[in-house]
């Protein structure tokens, strides 16, 4: 994996590779020649300070920091076609990693882990390893994803009903209270198939949960149940104060002002494909970091920088932007992501993972147009 994400360049070698019994898996189907590359997370503070931290944990291609800092919840791609994604929990106190039986989704508040595993969904607290189950395993009636609302309230998750014929209606979105456990169904659906990718966004003063089906993305109204589909083809971003909305169209790109219903415009005039792409919202006010897609390379990559709001007109890119003469960096080759805002919203996380370009990869991992096929 090249690093071009500074100008200095750290290689390590790491004598073996930490690749324990796959999750219900089959038997790979090739050996896996990839090199045990540790992942460098990088907390940028705001004001532009930033610190790095190599870790101990080797070959990961995607990652999420907990909120206080301690913790990274991470997942290797299988190598052979039919290996499934591995999760990891790493300590950056002790430089433990461990593999965990599902995979995680970090609590808003706390260093709490909630896993989908066995067909049901279970909570680790952390650092002690408690574990508690939430909703029971079935194999008729599996867990497919799930989501936990940002007040931690409620949990959204899909269940699949595998004795049905009908998979227009197989999928069944379920929430649970999660203070008494107590569920109850609120639509039928068919679900999106042949992607791995987040199927649910709750606003972020939990009142509406928005969730992908296999044809359109419809939102549940919390407070009257009320359902919605809409022709949408990704999810709304709203600041974390409610107070922005984030907006693409084929023509547009501007944070809508829900206050005074103002368009402010980000569309680059001079560039015409750069535009947004992932957007982390600080966990108060309306700072973001976001990975920013500049232009498209000959190499069936994205040119790519990290660029801070600390105001929504006013941004600036810590690791050096296009105005400083800086190429950035390959979106698949290099893998630079965003991992999480520190629980103060002052600093954030950004990891440098393995590569997810496809020449990585063996070609019966790829799909038709060069993708790499992710199985959970």
């Amino acid at each position: 994996m090249k690093k071009r994400f500074l100008l200095s360049c750290l290689l390590i070698t790491m004598i073996g590779i930490l690749v324990p019994g796959q999750i219900n898996a089959a038997t790979p189907a090739k050996a896996d020649p990839r090199q045990p590359e540790p992942v460098i997370i990088y907390q940028v503070g705001v004001e532009g300070k930033i610190t790095k931290t190599v870790t101990n944990m080797p070959l990961m291609h995607h990652a999420s920091m907990s909120p206080s800092g301690r913790f990274v919840y991470g997942e290797r791609i299988g190598y052979g076609k039919e290996d499934r994604n591995i999760p990891y929990l790493y300590d950056m106190q002790t430089k433990k990693m461990t593999q965990l039986s599902g995979y995680g989704k970090w609590s808003s508040k706390q260093d709490l882990l909630y896993i989908q595993e066995n067909n049901g969904i279970a909570k680790l607290s952390l650092p002690d390893g408690k574990k508690t189950v939430l909703v029971a395993g079935s194999a008729s009636y599996p867990v497919r994803d799930f989501s936990v609302s940002p007040d931690e309230q409620y949990m959204a998750f899909t269940r699949m009903d595998m004795l049905s014929s009908n998979t227009k209606v197989n999928a069944h979105l379920i929430l649970q209270h999660l203070p008494t456990l107590k569920m109850k169904k609120n639509d039928q659906y068919e679900w999106r198939t042949g992607t791995v990718e987040e199927m649910y966004y709750w606003v972020p003063n939990s009142k509406k949960l928005f969730y992908k089906t296999q044809t359109a993305i419809k939102e549940l109204d919390l407070p009257t149940g009320l359902k919605y589909e809409h022709k949408m083809t990704e999810f709304p971003s709203y600041s974390n104060d409610m107070k922005y909305r984030y907006i693409r169209t084929f023509t547009e790109e501007y944070m809508l002002d829900l206050q005074t219903g103002n368009k402010i415009n980000l569309k680059d005039p001079v560039v015409t494909e750069s535009s947004l792409g992932k957007i982390v919202w600080s966990p108060s006010g309306h700072q973001m970091a976001v990975e920013q897609h500049y232009r498209t390379s000959n190499s069936q990559d994205s040119y790519m920088y990290i660029q801070t709001y600390k105001q929504i007109t006013k941004s600036s890119y810590p690791f050096g932007g296009p105005d400083q003469g800086v190429g950035g960096y390959y979106d698949l080759s290099d893998n630079h992501r965003i991992i999480g805002w520190a629980k103060d919203g002052k600093s954030y996380y950004v990891a440098d993972l393995a590569s997810t370009h496809h020449s990585d990869f063996p070609l019966e991992k790829l799909s038709p147009s060069n993708g790499v096929i992710e199985l959970r």
